[in-house]
């Protein structure tokens, strides 16, 4: 039994030292000689893990858990060979085993809350990286890896101390750096983000800091600056397809810029062995090149290209859709919207801006928030994370709704009154322009009667290949976005809303189409502005003057005069558009 320990030692030394393949030989003399080994079966299994050998080690893996009870090593080095094989349900598993058999094991609690986070279960891992902080007070990762949670959970302040916690322990730590940055970003700190980025750039030459440099700058209307940074960017790593994007989405062809994005982009595409990720980021920048030089033919090909990977990214349930649209109708129906109670609450300073992406919310915005008694606060999430109060799920939010009483809708209606005032400047009227709250407007009626809401309209094909031709980006956004059939099934449900909230809610939204407010500009504003119960101000027509901050697909053209060059756009794209076509329903007012 001493040969056994005395080889165990050595093997560990080894093993310490990083030398697997004599480790793993020490291991295996003790395993021929004493199979039940238990400790030389975890520590085998992690040598395993160590080299990518996934069955082997949790063979022994396996085989250390059975023979010793409550060995939570080995629970836990189970769980980390599932993890890097990416079977997170059986990592979830192990470290929940290990975990409870020792509740301080600091690096199973990590990697159990980064497991629960790959799975989506955000809110459960949070208080597992705070219990790791607790434990392991310098552990710069999971500072970093609580404030992402924070970030995502939507509390993007209580998240930025722990980013400067994580810089604090590691000043070279890029991804919190960027995190740090992107949560400023989320609440309108951009100058405080672009210190951030500066501040990192100071220890090493990152690319995706250029990157995010480059979209804060962009978001600012700092277009020189921005392109300056995606040009960087590109330098140092030629394979950020994303940079390719951008660059294209500011960069006028005419070389006026200084720039020959067409040639850039070119030699991108020319790279060797280019990953899915950055054909998807390139199509699209190859795409609005050609659209800007009216070659429509190529330029759909490529926009075709980037949005079929995009499918693959985000899946569109149609039924999920439906059924969504369904209940919509049903629980917000004219009985109950016709009664007159409500939440009670007066406050009359939101301006809902509302529609499918691309229909104009943008341009509406930035033409109102150029009025000096209006702070324009973007695309919020506010409206839409009332419903995911509930645990049940959006539908059962929707249909609990009308049960609710006015104690009830009065709470839901002052969280999102306490949201918005975050963006509050001491001005009369705050924008809310997230398209998708053309899904809430029964819910709004009801919360928030004074509230005024826009609907944003355009004719069904270019509204659809606007949205086409857009890059969106983040998780599950817009999975309709990618398809045309899938465009035309959402679309079409989205009207059939919309025709539904006109019949049981007459008079209650201001409805303003593109078309017009793009041929008709300054009495469609004025009409805009009235509105809204504010005066005129000659400001509203210079709206591409003003100089707030820009998020959307959109941040470029809103920063220029008022043009009508995309109304008719779609009528270039011919016989490529005919899968939507085919089954999107035009409404009488723009058939010809």
């Amino acid at each position: 039994m001493q040969n056994v320990n005395q080889t165990l030692q050595q093997a560990i030394a080894l093993h310490q030292r990083g030398n697997f393949a004599s480790a793993a030989q020490l291991y295996q003399k003790i395993l021929a000689i004493d199979d039940k080994q238990s400790d030389a079966h975890n520590l085998l299994g992690a040598v395993y893990v160590a080299t990518k050998k996934f069955k082997l080690a949790e063979k022994h893996l396996l085989k250390a858990t059975k023979y010793a009870n409550g060995y939570a090593p080995a629970h836990y080095n189970l769980g980390k060979a599932y993890l890097d094989q990416h079977k997170h349900y059986l990592a979830l598993s192990s470290f929940s085993k290990a975990v409870k058999i020792d509740p301080n094991y600091a690096e199973a609690l990590f990697l159990l809350a980064n497991t629960r986070v790959s799975l989506g279960a955000v809110a459960q891992a949070k208080p597992l990286f705070q219990q790791v902080i607790t434990l392991t007070p310098n552990n710069y990762e999971a500072h970093n890896n609580l404030g992402s949670a924070l970030h995502e959970l939507g509390d993007h302040q209580s998240a930025i101390p722990h980013f400067q916690n994580a810089i604090a322990l590691k000043p070279d730590f890029e991804l919190a750096y960027r995190n740090l940055g992107y949560a400023l970003v989320k609440l309108e700190r951009h100058e405080e983000a672009l210190e951030v980025y500066q501040t990192c750039l100071k220890y090493f030459a990152s690319a995706r800091l250029y990157q995010f440099k480059g979209t804060t700058l962009q978001q600012l209307g700092r277009m020189d600056e921005a392109r300056e940074a995606y040009l960087k960017s590109i330098e140092l790593d030629p394979s950020l397809g994303a940079c390719y994007r951008h660059l294209a989405e500011i960069t006028k062809l005419d070389s006026s810029d200084g720039i020959d994005v067409q040639k850039i982009v070119q030699e991108g595409l020319e790279q060797p062995n280019l990953t899915e990720d950055f054909i998807k980021h390139v199509s699209f920048a190859w795409a609005k090149i050609n659209d800007g030089q009216k070659n429509y033919t190529t330029a759909f090909k490529a926009y075709k290209r980037g949005n079929d990977i995009k499918s693959k990214e985000n899946k569109y349930r149609k039924s999920g859709s439906h059924e969504l649209f369904k209940l919509l109708t049903s629980s917000y129906n004219a009985d109950f919207l016709s009664h007159a109670a409500n939440s009670g609450l007066t406050e009359a300073k939101p301006i809902f801006i509302l529609g499918m992406p691309r229909s104009g919310t943008t341009l509406v915005e930035q033409i109102i928030s150029s009025h000096s008694d209006v702070t324009g606060a973007g695309e919020l999430s506010y409206m839409a994370d009332q419903a995911k109060q509930v645990k049940s799920g959006l539908l059962a939010f929707h249909k609990l709704f009308p049960k609710m009483n006015q104690s009830q809708w009065k709470d839901i209606g002052q969280a999102y009154l306490n949201g918005l005032n975050r963006y509050d400047e001491g001005r009369v009227h705050i924008t809310d322009k997230m398209p998708h709250n053309f899904l809430n407007i029964g819910m709004i009626s009801k919360l928030l009667p004074n509230a005024r809401i826009i609907h944003c309209k355009r004719h069904p094909v270019a509204n659809c290949l606007s949205i086409y031709k857009a890059y969106f980006g983040g998780k599950n956004s817009h999975p309709y976005a990618y398809n045309l059939k899938d465009l035309a099934h959402y679309h079409n449900l989205y009207e059939d809303l919309m025709a539904h909230w006109r019949q049981v809610l007459p008079g209650r939204f201001y409805e303003v189409s593109y078309e017009q407010l793009t041929s008709n500009q300054e009495p469609e504003s004025r009409q805009l502005i009235e509105y809204c119960g504010l005066d005129w101000q000659d400001a509203c027509l210079d709206f591409y003057k003003t100089k707030r901050k820009v998020k959307t697909a959109s941040a470029f053209q809103v920063r220029q005069p008022m043009h009508n060059q995309s109304v008719d756009l779609w009528k270039r794209y011919g016989e490529a558009l005919q899968p939507l076509l085919d089954d999107l329903y035009i409404p009488e007012e723009y058939r010809d």
